[in-house]
């Protein structure tokens, strides 16, 4: 059973993202309404965390009826019928603006006979002009494969790549090239989610996401932690600590060694980290760890390469890490770090680490000038 400090600290991520997110806006075309049907507690959850959100769907009667009797629970959502036309005016941004200012959640709700790629068009330029800073596209098999790989935030090459060799992907070339130009064009971030339960709830409020995000990368960025980095670096780490690739550290001593983290960016999110921790005339790498979307793209090599440059500009002997997974261990070997035996390493960290653990440590020695 879940202990009491894990469940704090899910409460704390979920928490962390609801003040992260709070005020924004999020547009979700949904092309069934079925799918609407499955996604609602999703959306409450998000009404209820302070993120605005306008729903477009196509008009389905007992929807409607769902949405009727939940309002009369407390819920604020407010049905509007629209036609094309109206989508991109003036006009109807500015009801849908005041609408939002009353706390209300509005759904489109578009005629069924306008199911097209115009339509789609006009929803996103309806959602860029109100401010958007999101376009989800709930549905089926919302997470993008190519060539047996997961692409789960895929670089403009490699949606050229999947877009010109259709048989080794499972979305269709059309769609992928409609929200690649999308969010060209609108500089957006889209996602694509399953329309299933929890779905929406983890792309918003958890590290791992869901589906598959669409988006325009700034350029990253390796930079110091600060000190209100600390619930995103806990965040990142949980998970590597419950599978036991990482050994738990409390938000204080996050904190008190906060100094010796180095952080990845990616449009000012977090994406991957490592720290540097001095024992004598040694270094170690520690709590190396990435997000799952951002990983396999070269992030976590670039970290310790930038880690490796400190540790020698600092003058040290060498850098040492430990890993209790092989492929982490030949990671670290093919970036010049050689096997060596725990006993050889400084006798300060000796001294501290439970060597019950069963890891394998390597160190990288640096030539002298």
């Amino acid at each position: 059973m879940e202990n009491i400090e894990s469940r704090m600290l899910n409460a704390l991520e979920l928490l962390h993202y609801s003040h992260k997110f709070r005020d924004r806006l999020f547009a979700f075309y949904i092309e069934h309404s079925h799918d609407c049907h499955r996604l609602l507690t999703d959306l409450r959850v998000l009404h209820t965390a302070n993120i605005r959100q306008i729903l477009f769907c196509y008009t389905d009667q007992q929807l409607l009826r769902k949405l009727e009797l939940w309002n009369r629970s407390g819920q604020n959502f407010l049905p509007l019928e629209v036609d094309e036309e109206e989508l991109r005016s003036a006009a109807f941004m500015g009801r849908l603006q005041r609408i939002l200012a009353d706390g209300a959640l509005p759904l489109v709700l578009l005629p069924q006979e306008t199911h097209s790629v115009e339509t789609r068009e006009d929803v996103i330029h309806c959602a860029v002009a109100m401010g958007a800073d999101k376009v989800f596209f709930p549905g089926p098999g919302a997470n993008l494969k190519f060539a047996g790989r997961n692409l789960s935030c895929p670089t403009p090459r490699q949606l050229e790549e999947a877009i010109s060799q259709p048989s080794l992907c499972n979305y269709h070339p059309d769609e992928l090239r409609f929200l690649a130009t999308q969010q060209a064009l609108h500089k957006i971030e889209m996602v694509r989610v399953e329309a299933e339960p929890g779905a929406v709830f983890r792309e918003v409020f958890t590290h791992f996401g869901s589906g598959t995000l669409f988006t325009n990368q700034y350029p990253d960025i390796l930079r110091q932690a600060h000190e209100s980095d600390v619930v995103d670096i806990l965040a990142i780490m949980q998970p590597y600590v419950r599978e036991g690739t990482l050994k738990e550290m409390s938000e204080d001593e996050v904190l008190n060694t906060i100094n010796s983290f180095t952080l990845y960016t990616v449009n000012s999110q977090i994406v991957a980290l490592a720290a540097l921790i001095d024992y004598e005339d040694c270094q170690e790498l520690a709590k190396l760890c990435t997000l799952p979307r951002y990983q396999a793209r070269g992030r976590a090599r670039q970290l310790v390469l930038e880690l490796l440059k400190k540790s020698r500009e600092a003058g040290k002997r060498g850098l040492f890490a430990l890993t209790v997974s092989d492929n982490v261990g030949e990671f670290f070997q093919q970036l010049g770090f050689e096997a060596c035996r725990r006993d050889t390493l400084p006798q300060a960290w000796q001294d501290s680490y439970d060597f019950e653990r069963p890891s394998k440590s390597y160190f990288f020695r640096f030539e002298d000038p």
